[in-house]
């Protein structure tokens, strides 16, 4: 993965992306790129949701292809902190990590993680071909990857009753399907 988007890179090498784009994570076949597009309205004292553009560059074929443009202003009522939900991918609010998912030989498939509420980090499989974003039921996001089934282990937060947080700590399929979850609670 590559760091932060602070990468020097060589434009010819990467012909069709944007020369403002970012390369945010890299295997052997792929490079993912945001490119900053626009700034949105900022909440006083709050910096602004950045819309951007998420790209990706077949280092096989050479080919670039432009899969998203986030829609800051998107509605996000229908997330749900219960069961995965499917939305089009042009109503992922923002994204500002992005994690590759897929080997050699499966179609593209994409983790983005961002946060348009200035508190919470929302979370996305993106399958590249679909058109289509499994939006994740937590809040935190990806704290890890299990090595043997390629699980996405992921981590909310949720309220005691009488006040306070606690870790809730998830993993989920590729499918947006939750496999396990455990509450980290303190005993009062």
């Amino acid at each position: 993965m590559i760091g932060c988007g602070h990468s020097e890179r060589d434009e010819s090498e990467y012909s069709g992306i944007p020369s403002t784009a970012q390369a945010v994570a890299e295997n052997e076949y792929y490079v993912v790129f945001l490119n900053d597009e626009a700034i949105g309205d900022s909440i006083e004292g709050l910096g602004a949701i950045k819309q951007v553009s998420l790209w990706t560059f077949d280092k096989d074929k050479k080919s670039a292809k432009k899969i998203l443009l986030s829609h800051p202003n998107a509605d996000g009522s229908r997330f749900s902190m219960e069961h995965s939900v499917t939305i089009p991918q042009d109503s992922i609010p923002t994204i500002s990590k992005v994690i590759i998912l897929s080997c050699r030989g499966e179609p593209l498939k994409l983790l983005a993680e961002g946060c348009s509420d200035y508190r919470n980090v929302e979370s996305f499989i993106i399958d590249i071909n679909s058109g289509q974003a499994i939006c994740l039921p937590t809040n935190r996001g990806l704290i890890g990857i299990s090595e043997e089934e390629g699980l996405l282990i992921m981590q909310s937060y949720a309220y005691y009753e009488g006040g306070g947080r606690y870790n809730v700590i998830e993993a989920f399929d590729e499918r947006g399907n939750r496999i396990a979850s455990m509450d980290a609670k303190m005993s009062k």
